[in-house]
């Protein structure tokens, strides 16, 4: 089997990333959204998505390259290759797309290829991704809806029952106004605490951008990053969320020794050295690994060994359409520990049209179901990506 094509497909939307006052929901990047198609000579496919800037990735993957090693797009290093030797050919990208890349998009086009060829070498076996990746161990995971926080604590109240009424039996509310004023920010985390009760799981995002990211502010200090776990234990949190720029490993580590309560991080890690590092340094007692950033699958199953050498959780980070939302499914399938599955509850009309129907729903336990079909048991709708696209 050879690699025939590395499609680059660029679609275009018509609605913004923006957060809502009131109990409506919020929507994730509805504007632009990158997919990645890989194509072999016996018909098998694998798809993807990548969260990047979307324009530039598409000259990445299929552009014109150099004659040098290390200057290379992505497309030309792979055409002509076996698909099923995904460990070789992820270093074939790395090192082919070197001078220019490493980590940001060119890690972020590698990582959404590499969940394409694993998809491939599933398909080829005909079997599960879980299987080639471990295997599988559970048939269904607890969902978090994962959302943005609201701007008035009535908003927060509302959107918060709405979830308990789906049947969520856990919720994250991340960025929007957080952090723009901090009476405001107890005033909303107090109001999802008591419209999800004692008996369901509040996980906070606060973001690590320059505080109030409507607003740009100074980045937290050290002592404000570790007040801010302090008041949130008063309500119970889960987890407070990559709250400190992702290359503070050391700020990490000292946040995380001090909090009482766990740090969860690591969707903005990208390649096995820097999770090594990050996990090393004990910079958080959740890992989140996000497949369309951190490397792919090759990496993502390399950190859930490190996690378990740790003795921490890995929950992939996965706020993108359902195509993420499989490859996650498939790894946690094979987790030792599995805690959730993050699902994105504000996709966009362009992140939501990407895969057929509603391939996930929420179970009467507030689970989902792990797909026990070749690949990962998600199909995209190509009628809507021919629709949408813009390349």
């Amino acid at each position: 089997m050879r690699i025939t094509a590395v499609e680059p497909i660029l679609l275009k939307g018509d609605q913004a990333y923006r957060s809502t006052a009131g109990g409506e929901e919020a929507t994730d990047n509805g504007d632009w959204q990158l997919l990645v198609r890989v194509a072999t000579d016996e018909g098998l496919e694998g798809w993807a998505d990548v969260e990047t800037l979307a324009p530039p990735a598409v000259a990445i993957i299929a552009g014109p390259g150099m004659a040098v090693m290390g200057f290379k797009s992505l497309s030309e290093l792979l055409v002509g290759e076996n698909p099923l030797e995904v460990e070789r050919l992820w270093d074939r990208l790395y090192v082919g797309s070197a001078y220019y890349g490493r980590r940001g998009i060119a890690m972020q086009c590698i990582s959404a290829i590499d969940n394409c060829l694993w998809s491939i070498r599933a398909q080829a076996a005909g079997v599960p991704l879980s299987t080639l990746l471990g295997g599988r161990r559970r048939d269904r995971v607890t969902a978090y809806a994962s959302t943005l926080f609201r701007d008035t604590p009535e908003g927060m109240a509302a959107a918060a029952k709405g979830y308990v009424d789906l049947g969520f039996r856990a919720v994250k509310f991340g960025w929007g106004v957080f952090g723009e004023d901090p009476g405001r920010d107890r005033e909303l985390v107090a109001a999802a605490r008591e419209a999800l009760g004692p008996d369901r799981a509040l996980l906070v995002d606060p973001g690590w951008y320059p505080v109030g990211w409507s607003k740009p502010g100074p980045m937290r200090s050290r002592r404000e990053a570790i007040a801010l776990c302090e008041w949130l234990a008063d309500y119970g949190v889960g987890w407070v969320e990559d709250f400190i720029h992702p290359e503070r490993f050391d700020e990490y580590a000292a946040v995380r020794a001090a909090s009482p309560v766990p740090v969860a991080a690591g969707e903005q890690v990208a390649t096995v050295w820097d999770f090594e590092r990050f996990i090393q340094q004990g910079c958080v007692d959740v890992i989140q690994p996000d497949l369309s950033r951190c490397g792919g699958l090759t990496v993502a199953r390399e950190v859930a060994r490190l996690a378990e050498e740790a003795g921490i959780d890995l929950v992939p980070h996965s706020w993108l359409t359902h195509l993420l939302t499989g490859y996650s499914l498939q790894l946690i399938a094979t987790l030792p520990r599995a805690r959730f599955v993050e699902f994105n509850v504000s996709q966009s009309a362009l992140t939501r049209g990407v895969t057929v129907g509603r391939p996930f729903r929420l179970e009467d336990d507030g689970t989902v179901l792990i797909p026990d079909l070749p690949g990962i048991g998600v199909e995209v709708d190509r009628d809507f990506i021919q629709a949408h696209r813009a390349n």
